[in-house]
C-alpha cells in the first residue's frame, strides 16, 4: 500500500509557524525585559556613582558634590558599576560598548544656580529649628523698601553735604575778597597819614602796596565766580540724580528732603544778587588801580621837586613850603573811592563749623580703628584663593555683591541663613580652623584679606545706619529745630537766610553720621541697635556731636552705647546685608570659602571638579536567545544575530 505524507508535512509546517510565532513573541518580551533590565542597571550604576559624594563637603557644608579628575574618570567608574549587571548569567545577555559623559554639570556651573538649588533643597529641612526674630519672611518686603529708601536718602544727603561744604568755601572766598578790601582800606588810611606828615617816601610805599593789593582783586573775583559756578552746576546735577531716585522714597521723607534741598537752590538764587556786586569789583579795582598810579605819579613829582630844591642864598626868607606842595596830592588821595563789599557773607563760628567737618572726615581714615572696641584689632588672615571659582568663572572682582538671583524673598532669606549658619563672621566663635576669620564679610565684598572685608562691612553698615538715622531726623521736628538753632549760631545771624538752611542740612547729615558711628560701634561691641530709631533710642545730642569733632571720634558724656535687647545685633545686620546682596557673586564667593577651607585637609580640592549632575550615553550590545540563526546558518558562517541599544541616563544631586 502506497503511503502519503501530506498531512504530516502540513502539520509540521503549522507547528514550525506556531513555534516561530511563539519564539518571536517570547523574544519580543525578552527584549522588552532586557531594555527594562538595562534601564535599571544604568540607573543603579548612576546612583552608585553619585553615592561617592565628597564626605567632607557634606559634613562641613551639607552640600553634595561628586569629585572627579576628568570626565573620563567618571566614565570609567560608571562602567565598573555597570559591569556586574552585564556579567550576570540571566535571560538578558548584554555587553557594554562605548560609554561617554555627554553633559557634565559642576557645582560652579549655571552662574550659581546649582549651588542655590542644593542650598534651598537642604534649607527646607534645615530651617525647621530656625526662628527669624530679627528678620521674618513677612517683613522682608518692608525692610527691603526701608533700606532702599535709606540708600536714596544717604546718597542725597552725601551729595548735599558736599554742596554745603562748597557753600562754606564760597563764603570763605568772599571773606578772602573782603579781607583784601579791608587791607586796601588800611593801606589807604596809612597813606593818608603819611601825606599829612609830608612823608612822601612813606606814602609812595603804602600806595605801591595798595596798587599790588588792587591787582589781586580780579583773581579773587574769578576764584569766587569759579566756586559759584561749580556749586550751581553740581546742584543741578544733584537735583537730577535726586529726582531719579524719588521712587524709592516715601511721601513723608520726600517732602522733608525737598524742603531742605530748596534751601540750597534759594542760596544760589540769592547768591546771584551778591554776584553782581562782586563782579563789579573787577572793573572798579582796575579803575582804582589807575587812580592810585596817577596819584603816585603826582607824589613822585612833588618828592623829586623837594629832593632837588635848593634855597636861594641871597634871599634869607626863601623856605620850601612842603605842606603847600603836598596839599593837592593829599586832596586827591582823600577822595579815593575805597572799595567795599556791601553784601552779607561769611561764617561767624568757624570753630564749631570746623568741628562738624572733622566728624565728616572721620570716616575717611582708618574705620576699624574708629569703630572696633578699644584694644581689639582686626584679623589679618587671607584665604587661599588659588584657582578660586569666582575668578575662574568671571566673578573674581572684589566689591559689594549685587543682584538677586534667588527667585523670591523667602529663597533669599534661606540662602542668607545658610551663609550665616556655615560661614564665620566677626564676633562669632570660629566654627572651624579656617584661613579666614570673616567669611561672611568675604561673601559680601570679596576682598582678598580679612581686614579689608571687615572695613567694607563697617563702611556699608555706616551707610545704612546714616540713611536710616537721617530719615529719623527729617521726621523729628525737635531735632530739626535744634539743627536750625546751631546753624544760626554758626552763620552768625547773617542776612543771607538760605545759608542757614544750607548749614542746617549739613548739620543734620553730620548728626546722622555721628549717630551711625555710635551704632556701628555698638554692633561691633556685641550690642543691638534698632532698625528704625525713636526719641528714646537716639543717643547723640548736638553737644556730643561737636565733642566728637573735637576729640576725633569720642562723643560727650551724654552719649551712651547701650540699647538693651532692642533691635538687631551684628549678625542681624549681616543677615540684612546678605538679603540684599544675593546673586552670582555671593554664590561663587561661598564656593571660594568652601574650596579654601577644604584644602586644609585636601590641598588639591577644586570646587569646579565637583559634579552636580551628569548625563551618560551608553551603547550596549545584546543578542537574541529565541531567534538564533540555527545550526545550518551557523555552519554557513551566519554567526549570532546581535543588536545595539543606545540609552541616555541622567544622575545628580538636584531635583
Amino acid at each position: 500500500m502506497r503511503k502519503r505524507g501530506e498531512i504530516t508535512v502540513f502539520l509540521t509546517m503549522i507547528l514550525v509557524c506556531v513555534w516561530a510565532l511563539l519564539c518571536g513573541l517570547v523574544e519580543s518580551a525578552r527584549t522588552a525585559g532586557a531594555r527594562c533590565y538595562l534601564r535599571q542597571a544604568l540607573d543603579s550604576s548612576m546612583d552608585s556613582l553619585f553615592g561617592q559624594y565628597h564626605r567632607k563637603l557634606w559634613e562641613s557644608y551639607r552640600l553634595l558634590g561628586l569629585e572627579y579628575g576628568t570626565p573620563g574618570d567618571l566614565e570609567g567608574e560608571f562602567r565598573e558599576f555597570l559591569a556586574p549587571y552585564l556579567e550576570a548569567q540571566n535571560w538578558y545577555p548584554l555587553e557594554a560598548g562605548e560609554i561617554s559623559a555627554v553633559r557634565l554639570t559642576a557645582l560652579t556651573d549655571g552662574d550659581g544656580a546649582c549651588l542655590e538649588e542644593q542650598i534651598l533643597a537642604y534649607m527646607k529641612y534645615g530651617l525647621l529649628s530656625t526662628t527669624w526674630d530679627e528678620l521674618k519672611p513677612d517683613e522682608a518686603a518692608e525692610l527691603f523698601r526701608a533700606v532702599k529708601e535709606a540708600g536714596a536718602v544717604k546718597e542725597a544727603a552725601g551729595a548735599y553735604k558736599g554742596h554745603a561744604r562748597e557753600a562754606v568755601k564760597l563764603e570763605k572766598a568772599l571773606e578772602q575778597l573782603n579781607d583784601s578790601l579791608e587791607k586796601q582800606r588800611k593801606l589807604w588810611e596809612t597813606g593818608a597819614e603819611r601825606l599829612r606828615g609830608c612823608d612822601g617816601g612813606g606814602f609812595l610805599s603804602q600806595a605801591a602796596r595798595l596798587d599790588t593789593e588792587l591787582g589781586k582783586v580780579p583773581g579773587l573775583v574769578k576764584a569766587y565766580e569759579k566756586k559759584a559756578d561749580g556749586l550751581d552746576r553740581k546742584l543741578k546735577e544733584s537735583r537730577k540724580e535726586y529726582e531719579s531716585r524719588t521712587g524709592d522714597l516715601s511721601q513723608t521723607v520726600r517732602d522733608g528732603l525737598e524742603a531742605e534741598i530748596r534751601q540750597y537752590e534759594a542760596y544760589t538764587d540769592r547768591d546771584g544778587e551778591r554776584r553782581r556786586q562782586v563782579e563789579a569789583l573787577d572793573g572798579l579795582s582796575q579803575q582804582n588801580r589807575e587812580y592810585v598810579r596817577q596819584v603816585m605819579e603826582e607824589a613822585r613829582s612833588v618828592q623829586e621837586y623837594i629832593d632837588s630844591w635848593e634855597p636861594d642864598d641871597e634871599d634869607e626868607d626863601d623856605e620850601l613850603d612842603e605842606e603847600a606842595l603836598w596839599r593837592p596830592v593829599r586832596a586827591r588821595w582823600n577822595v579815593y573811592p575805597a572799595l567795599t563789599l556791601n553784601v552779607e557773607f561769611g561764617i561767624r563760628d568757624k570753630e564749631t563749623e570746623g568741628f562738624l567737618e572733622r566728624v565728616q572726615e572721620l570716616i575717611s581714615g582708618d574705620l576699624l580703628a574708629l569703630l572696633l572696641p578699644e584694644g581689639e584689632t582686626a584679623s589679618e588672615q587671607r584665604p587661599d584663593l588659588t584657582d578660586a571659582p569666582s575668578a575662574l568663572c568671571g566673578y573674581g572682582k572684589s566689591g559689594e555683591a549685587g543682584g538677586n538671583s534667588a527667585a523670591g524673598l523667602v529663597d533669599r532669606l534661606m540662602i542668607g541663613e545658610y551663609a550665616l549658619r556655615y560661614f564665620d563672621y566677626y564676633g562669632r566663635k570660629p566654627l572651624k580652623d579656617g584661613c579666614c576669620a570673616y567669611e561672611t564679610e568675604y561673601l559680601l565684598f570679596g576682598h582678598a584679606g580679612d581686614r579689608e572685608n571687615l572695613s567694607s562691612a563697617a563702611s556699608r553698615l555706616l551707610a545704612v545706619r546714616e540713611g536710616l538715622n537721617l530719615i529719623h531726623i527729617l521726621s523729628d521736628p525737635q531735632k530739626r529745630g535744634e539743627a536750625e538753632a546751631l546753624a544760626v549760631t554758626i552763620a552768625g545771624g547773617t542776612g543771607l537766610l538760605p545759608l542757614v538752611g544750607v548749614i542746617k542740612f549739613f548739620i543734620m547729615g553730620v548728626w546722622a553720621l555721628g549717630e551711625a558711628v555710635l551704632d556701628v560701634r555698638a554692633l561691633f561691641n556685641g550690642e543691638k541697635v534698632p532698625f528704625l530709631k525713636t526719641q528714646d533710642s537716639w543717643r547723640l545730642d548736638l553737644g556730643g556731636l561737636v565733642d566728637m569733632g573735637k576729640t576725633g571720634g569720642n562723643p560727650g558724656e551724654s552719649s551712651g552705647l547701650g540699647q538693651g535687647d532692642k533691635g538687631m545685633d551684628y549678625k542681624g545686620y549681616l543677615r540684612l546685608l546678605l538679603f540684599f546682596s544675593m546673586g552670582p557673586e555671593t554664590d561663587f564667593r561661598m564656593l571660594d570659602m568652601i574650596q579654601s577651607n577644604l584644602r586644609a585637609a585636601q590641598p588639591g580640592f577644586r570646587a569646579d571638579h565637583c559634579a552636580h549632575a551628569v548625563e551618560m550615553s551608553a551603547v550596549v550590545c545584546g543578542k537574541h536567545l529565541f531567534l538564533t540563526p540555527g545550526v545550518w546558518k551557523a555552519a554557513a558562517g551566519g554567526g549570532e544575530q546581535r543588536y545595539e541599544m543606545t540609552v541616555a541616563v541622567t544622575g545628580g544631586y538636584g531635583k
